[in-house]
């Protein structure tokens, strides 16, 4: 499992950020866990990069509602 961690980010950092990460993973079958924080408008744009590759995904779990996690 590869982490990109987001904390520190400017929205368009970490919207960059995560669009090199997915090109650099593309095709791996790996799995990519984002550590969004409890940002609301860090996980927006996260997912807005997801929608855009078409990668499903999950919001965090029960405990940590923190990071977002897909397969590449």
């Amino acid at each position: 499992m590869e982490i990109l961690n987001l904390h520190g980010f400017k929205y368009l950092e970490a919207r960059n950020a995560t669009i090199r990460k997915i090109e650099s993973l593309w095709g791996t079958k790996n799995t990519l866990q984002i550590i969004t924080g409890d940002s609301q408008g860090m996980k927006n744009t996260v997912i807005e990069v997801l929608d855009e590759y078409k990668l499903d995904y999950t919001d965090g779990d029960l405990y940590n509602r923190g990071y977002i996690k897909t397969e590449i």
